[in-house]
């Protein structure tokens, strides 16, 4: 159908298009919630289309070009007719982290990822998860669609290029709660396991993907605590802060998901990346003599570059919030890297560099 005031002629702008793919990809995401009862599969497949239109839509708020699966072939009239091949959402990841300098955090392309293959399943196979007709069938598929949308919901809310979309956020956030219901029997049958932890003194907080107040937190180290939710799938650092406002004091709840936030809650001082640092950097200050035994710390969640410090055992970023045990150091460019590095690092480099197949890939 041609847009309003339109010919039949005409094709839509490069804006409309990036709207249409959003406004497309909100109504895959909103179907998909809305149809689970009735089908699994299709509110899967759905799901799963609804990621990719995101981040095409992303993508493509760089360039048009991007989107094409031959870029240096394009040809405009065809890709705006719908008439070119596009990139996979593999490629999509890779052009965003690679072209457009945006970077989609490990756990959240290994969430992605993970519902791509479940929606493959479905569509290509005799699938057990079919119909979801039992209860556990039911809440494996929405704790994948709760930390799905938790990794999305963060992506799109940092991402100022769907800052007019703030509306339909909100409302599929408000949609995801009827989850909930397929989740409860779970969170009951976990009560006695949640009260021991807190018997042995341990913590428990509201998990960010499925709502439920089932985060079992582990020993803290410094000011952050590993923690996992007994209900949904959701593995993330608790992390503690203080406001740097004296006069308010009031403790910071954050978590390694959704990262630090832009203020106090309390008093709305603003929490920037230098109190961060201050904060929870507890290593050795770099001096004059320290300096050349002093290594740069990366981090591949968000590509953040030199943006690790160590915090008492643990390494964390103080862009993201991603922590690790972990810190590896790539034998080609010798900088850090939370989490570690891949094997063979000096041929095939880290996250921030090519390795030395870098310097012949073009030969």
């Amino acid at each position: 159908m041609s847009p309003k005031g339109k010919g039949p002629s005409s094709v839509l702008s490069e804006a409309e298009l990036f709207s249409s793919l959003v406004k497309s990809a909100f109504e895959f995401l909103s179907k998909a919630i809305s149809e689970f009862e009735q089908s699994a599969k299709f509110s899967t497949v759905h799901f799963a289309i609804a990621i990719e239109l995101f981040l095409k839509a992303r993508l493509m708020s760089e360039h048009w070009s991007l989107l094409l699966d031959k870029p240096d072939q394009g040809d405009k009239a065809g890709f705006f007719r719908g008439e070119a091949k596009t990139v996979t959402p593999d490629q999509t990841i890779e052009r965003l982290r690679k072209i457009a300098g945006v970077a989609i955090p490990q756990h959240s392309r290994d969430v992605f990822i993970k519902i791509a293959q479940h929606r493959n399943k479905m569509v290509h196979f005799v699938h057990s998860d079919d119909r979801a007709d039992t209860p556990q069938a039911a809440a494996q598929i929405v704790a994948e669609q709760c930390e799905g949308w938790l990794s999305l919901r963060v992506l799109l809310e940092s991402w100022s290029e769907f800052d007019e979309f703030r509306n339909e956020i909100f409302n599929v956030g408000r949609q995801m709660e009827r989850h909930r219901a397929f989740l409860q029997a779970k969170f009951k049958s976990k009560a006695e396991a949640l009260q021991k932890h807190l018997d042995d003194g341990k913590r428990i907080v509201i998990c960010p993907s499925c709502g439920f107040d089932a985060v079992r937190l582990d020993d803290a180290h410094g000011l952050i605590s590993p923690g996992s939710c007994v209900v949904c799938r959701y593995n993330g650092s608790h992390i503690v802060l203080t406001c740097p406002n004296d006069d308010c004091g009031a403790e910071i709840e954050c978590n390694s998901y959704e990262g630090p936030p832009g203020q106090c809650p309390t008093c709305e001082t603003s929490i920037d990346e230098d109190f961060l640092t201050e904060t929870l950097n507890t290593g050795d200050a770099v001096t004059y003599d320290n300096y050349y035994d002093h290594t740069d710390i990366n981090c591949p969640q968000c590509s953040g570059y030199q943006k690790g410090v160590q915090h008492t055992d643990l390494f964390v970023c103080v862009q993201c919030l991603d922590s690790s045990d972990v810190m590896e150091i790539c034998e080609w460019c010798n900088e850090g890297q939370i989490g570690g590095v891949p094997e063979n690092s000096y041929v095939v480099g880290c996250e921030f560099c090519d390795g030395s197949a870098g310097r012949y890939r073009d030969d």
